[in-house]
């Protein structure tokens, strides 16, 4: 039995790690499963292109609410030039509601509903009988049979592991998704992870094995896709220990849920090496009635808490997310909510927009909250009862501006200072330069590390003219702090001014070892290259104004800057 898998992924990093978990068990059962992998992306014609390279009687499309639109054009024209055809779809777009599917794209023969591993093997090994397995909806005339609904895999040890070309995709995409756990104990309202409320873990030592494989193979970044990754304190702890200890320059990335951390997790937390684990917490909001009509119970000042400390120890990144949207939540309230989180000082503040998902309870207080969204996935909101579109949408111009600005990480010494200049919260500061960066026409363009900096200097020239010579001396030190090599005339540089004493520094073994272990002079141009050194006549971290010299080390992939005595 022949059949292809066809995963159209949202960007060309990413990896289908559902599809490759259906195709890696159905061939374990003896099939001959391919796989293509594409994007949103490519040219759709392209795209099918491949599938027709491929002869089989079974196509089986994975739907997602960044690829439906995609797939179902692709379906379309594939079943008009291959009308025999069987195409079967499944995946958290089409599980929850086979009727509504049916009717959108009658072109679909099949609907694997849940989880598809086991189900699609069996629909596989009786396809030619002609017997549908459960779990898999199917038409009859205009008859749709739901044929037992939607299914989990209640054993995660059945699964294999998914990458057995894990060295092209290391090439390819640097980032490998996993999973160690399925299903969700919460009941969050937008969310359809928590339907089963039932959470499945993957056994630890298979876990551990394939985390060996990942860092034998050197690949980059492993982001586990796990719902909320530290529910079971006797099952993350020892893996996390593990990967902690272990020699290896793989970076592990997990969800989690910030306020159960206990304090011995918090106190191993502390000892893992730098740049070993990335955090992502989901905050959402921080209006009680909000959280309470979306189901979420967050204590706020353990959550608080514990991201202090994680953010104290150093050795982490740590990203928090907030929802805008949602129900009791104008936007005042989401100004609270948005300067309560930034106040944490995350390494990246994500502000999503709320997506009202079939299936959902969400989706079914549409009328009571006055939720209008957009009928085609995303399925994004446009409006509510407490937040009108106009709102919303200028929150999707402040969001572009946070990315290009604070979620950089580039420019983190002149936002502070102007946000405590501004003396009226986070919010109120990117309110303010959002409304003048849309009204001098950078939005909705995206722009570069450089044109960022051009920007920031000509909102403070314009906007901040009084302060502006002990501003942009901020802004010269983000600058030079964060994209070496770029010294724009405007930024007012001292290079010229200290060449002489930065030379007879550098001809001083003794000094520069100091700061630069086994130093030994090379040549100008490396040295000027990859330890640049520049003058400051404002040292704002501590309001004194004095003349210092910052080197920064431009070795490696991150810029480290330190101040130096020459």
């Amino acid at each position: 039995m022949h059949a292809l898998l066809i995963a159209i992924n949202s960007k060309y990093v990413h990896t289908a790690l559902g599809l490759r978990y259906v195709g890696e068990y159905a061939k374990a059962q003896g099939f001959d499963v391919y796989l293509i992998e594409e994007t949103i992306n490519t040219p759709i014609l392209a795209v099918l292109e491949n599938i027709m390279d491929v002869k089989t009687e079974v196509y089986a499309f994975s739907v997602h609410i960044w690829n439906k639109p995609f797939v179902y054009r692709l379906i379309s024209m594939l079943k008009k030039l291959r009308p025999e055809a069987t195409i079967v779809v499944g995946g958290p777009e089409v599980a929850f509601d086979a009727e509504r599917i049916f009717q959108e794209m009658p072109a679909i023969d099949y609907i694997v509903q849940g989880e598809g591993e086991k189900v699609f093997a069996e629909f596989l090994a009786s396809y030619k009988t002609g017997n549908i397995p459960a779990h898999v909806a199917y038409k009859e005339g205009d008859k749709v049979v739901l044929n037992g609904g939607v299914t989990v895999i209640e054993d995660l040890s059945l699964l294999p592991f998914p990458y057995p070309d894990l060295a092209d995709v290391v090439e390819a995409h640097k980032i490998v998704y996993y999973e160690a756990t399925r299903g969700c104990p919460f009941n969050c309202s937008y969310c359809l992870s928590g339907i089963s409320r039932s959470v499945r873990k993957r056994p630890l030592e298979l876990v551990l094995r394939d985390m060996d494989i990942f860092m034998a193979a050197k690949v980059a970044l492993v982001k586990f896709v796990d719902r909320t990754y530290n529910l079971d304190e006797k099952y993350f702890l020892p893996m996390m220990k593990y990967l902690a200890e272990a020699k290896t320059e793989t970076t592990f990335h997990f969800e989690i849920k910030a306020d159960i951390l206990s304090e011995e997790v918090l106190d191993f937390l502390a000892t893992v090496p730098k740049g070993r684990f990335q955090f992502e917490i989901g905050v959402q909001t921080t209006n009680p009635p909000t959280l309470k009509a979306i189901n979420r119970q967050d204590n706020w000042e353990r959550l608080v808490h514990n991201c202090q400390r994680l953010l104290g120890f150093g050795n982490m990144h740590l990203h928090l997310d907030l929802i805008a949207g949602l129900p009791y939540e104008s936007l005042r309230e989401f100004r609270k909510s948005f300067d309560d989180v930034y106040g944490l000082k995350p390494d990246m503040l994500q502000l999503g927009f709320l997506k009202v998902l079939p299936g959902t309870q969400m989706n079914k207080e549409t009328e009571i909250h006055g939720l209008r969204y957009m009928d085609e996935p995303p399925y994004e909101i446009l409006a509510t009862n407490y937040m009108p579109y106009e709102e919303l949408q200028f929150l999707k111009r402040l969001e572009s501006v946070l990315e290009q600005t604070y979620n950089t990480g580039n420019f983190q010494n002149i936002l502070r200072y102007l946000i405590e200049k501004n003396n009226a919260g986070a919010f109120a500061f990117y309110e303010k330069l959002t409304n003048w960066w849309v009204g001098v026409g950078h939005y909705p363009q995206s722009h570069n590390a450089k044109g960022v900096a051009k920007i920031l200097y000509d909102f403070i020239m314009e906007c901040h003219a009084d302060e502006a010579d002990t501003l942009i001396e901020i802004l010269r030190y983000d600058v030079f702090a964060s994209i070496p090599g770029w010294k724009p005339e405007w930024l007012r540089w001292n290079t010229e001014a200290i060449f002489e004493t930065v030379s007879d520094f550098w001809r001083d073994e003794e000094k520069v070892g100091r700061y630069i272990e086994n130093y030994k002079f090379s040549s100008w141009r490396q040295i000027h290259k990859n330890y640049p050194i520049e003058l400051f006549k404002n040292d704002f971290l501590t309001g004194e104004a004095r003349e210092f010299y910052v080197m920064a080390k431009n070795i490696g992939e991150e810029s480290q800057i330190f101040e130096v005595i020459l």
